[in-house]
């Protein structure tokens, strides 16, 4: 029980790393996360329904290929999860 809880909050955690990054490029000016970021998914959805996290790892992968495309690197990708 106590493993499926500190499974969840790490979970929770993640993703709302992975939202601030998600706005703070947006708020910098970065177009490509501003094209790929559109769902409004939110931490609480993206971390516990298939369907939030379906959506967001949608809109991650889709943020990849865009930064891709224009000859960005993968640390541009990568800088959105951190802590």
């Amino acid at each position: 029980m106590f493993r499926r809880l500190r499974d969840t909050v790490n979970e929770v955690q993640g993703h709302q790393r992975l939202t601030r990054g998600t706005s703070e490029a947006i708020e910098s000016g970065d177009q490509e996360a501003r094209a790929a970021f559109t769902s409004g998914t939110g931490t609480l959805a993206a971390a516990l329904t298939r369907r939030g996290c379906d959506t967001r790892g949608a809109e991650v992968c889709d943020y990849g290929t865009r930064v891709a495309a224009v000859g960005g690197g993968p640390e541009r990708v990568h800088r959105l999860a951190r802590d």
